[in-house]
């Protein structure tokens, strides 16, 4: 599950929060305004935890404020102290999406089906046979057979001992088993630098200020624009870039410890990744109240993080197709 309100819903909106109007005025909002939108399609954001379920994106709303300084964008709030025309300088809060990975209010969610227990046969020790030595004093017959003692039984059980033992397997470790990973907040520094109308780099650096984690992550990111039109009607934008997790974060979202089981063989410590994505996102103006989206985002998780028991698929994809109102 990812968080919808934040991460995709800022995706699906054209509007650059941070972009100096003097370079980029289509890209601004107007200040002390109010912003409410909702995206209605189709498509889809992919869950990686092992029987996580994928969360389908349908209705998607999305509000925000700007003023001079301050500002609010769904689950973030900022107070920008530094707005050049090349580059801005922010501080801001927002809760750290890991934790909707591990949402229990999805239906669905709550219990994964539990791995079929190994059969394991019921194993019967017959007594083996003693054979006496030199012929335990039996004497042959007429013929040269030897006759067996009394008593002893003339079957000798063959034992194949070439017969691999069947292994068992232990109990998988299941979704419902982990302990609950808790919300978190960030908070730090979110930059821009406007290196042209078409190029704009962003850099993250954010920690944890609930304590929950006790870490902090970071990312850079890259965006090309592509715009269509005089005045322009639509916008092509490519995004690239990586995430960095530091490995208190990782452990404590995907790691296993004795919070979640007792069984060691489970426990797994996160080392810090680095996660690199790509994502598209196209916008057309259809009326003045509506646009036609589309954006898809791929990230690849990190060996650590995708090395972990609890993790099935080594990436991320979100895709929405549909339409924009603004209200």
């Amino acid at each position: 599950m990812k968080r919808l309100s934040g991460v995709i819903g800022s995706m699906l909106l054209s509007s650059m929060a941070f972009a100096n109007c003097d370079t980029q005025p289509e890209n601004c909002i107007e200040v002390s305004q109010w912003e409410v939108s909702v995206a209605v399609g189709a498509g889809v954001a992919t869950n990686p935890l092992k029987d996580g379920e994928h969360s389908p994106l349908i209705v998607l709303p999305y509000i925000s404020y700007y003023g001079d300084r301050f500002f609010l964008d769904n689950t973030a709030i900022g107070y920008t102290f530094v707005n050049q025309q090349s580059f801005d300088v922010s501080w801001i809060a927002e809760l750290n999406s890991e934790q909707a990975f591990f949402s229990r209010s999805r239906p669905g969610t709550l219990l994964r089906s539990n791995t079929l227990s190994p059969d394991i046969s019921e194993r019967v020790d017959f007594p083996e046979p003693q054979i006496p030595s030199s012929n335990g004093g039996a004497t042959p017959d007429n013929e040269g057979n030897i006759s067996q003692p009394k008593g002893i039984s003339g079957y000798v059980p063959v034992i194949n001992n070439d017969r691999t033992p069947v292994q068992t397997k232990p109990p998988s470790l299941t979704f419902e088993d982990l302990a609950k990973r808790k919300w978190a907040i960030d908070s730090g520094i979110l930059a821009h630098w406007y290196i042209s109308e078409q190029h704009k780099l962003t850099i993250r650096l954010l920690h944890d200020v609930r304590g929950i984690y006790k870490g902090f992550h970071s990312s850079l990111g890259y965006s090309y624009t592509l715009p269509f039109g005089q005045p322009k009607y639509a916008q092509l934008q490519f995004k690239l870039g990586i995430d960095y997790k530091d490995a208190k974060l990782g452990s404590y979202y995907y790691g296993i410890t004795d919070r979640d089981t007792d069984l060691t063989h489970f426990h797994y410590q996160v080392d810090s990744t680095v996660n690199p994505y790509v994502g598209i996102a196209y916008n057309h103006k259809l009326t003045k109240s509506w646009q036609f989206k589309f954006t898809a985002k791929h990230q690849w998780l990190g060996s650590s993080i995708a090395n972990s028991p609890i993790i099935e698929e080594g990436y991320t994809t979100s895709v929405f197709i549909g339409g924009l109102y603004a209200f």
